[in-house]
């Protein structure tokens, strides 16, 4: 992930995935998450989508976390650090795809610099 948005984009990226384990553990799920991410060639933004099996929107953003609990602040955290997010049904069968968009700055560079485009290319 380049370097403008790597530290936000790797902390949401981890818990949009804690967040599809649950789901599709609680609808009885296995192998059926699916993590996209996508580096807008013009260096513009980065976007990062999971999907998981679960038909269950995504809930509203707690206005807060109590201090003791051991979970909850996965939406907290998108709404902090993401320029934009939301969910979508995930299209041709049953669950959801939640995503998350971070938009870049002229100031910094989005775009992987050329050698790991190559590396990828070849890959």
């Amino acid at each position: 992930m380049p370097a403008a948005v790597r530290d936000p984009g790797v902390l949401v990226m981890s818990e949009l995935v804690t967040n599809a384990v649950a789901a599709d553990a609680a609808v009885g799920a296995t192998d059926d998450i699916e993590v996209e991410l996508v580096v807008d060639p013009a260096g513009r933004h980065v976007a990062l989508a999971v999907t998981d099996a679960s038909d269950q929107p995504l809930p509203q953003t707690p206005a807060a976390v109590a201090t003791d609990q051991d979970s909850g602040r996965g939406l907290l955290l998108l709404e902090a650090l993401a320029n934009d997010h939301g969910w979508a049904p995930r299209c041709g069968g049953s669950g959801k795809c939640v995503w998350a968009l971070f938009r870049c700055t002229p100031a910094q560079r989005c775009s992987p610099p050329p050698f790991e485009r190559m590396e990828c290319a070849g890959a």
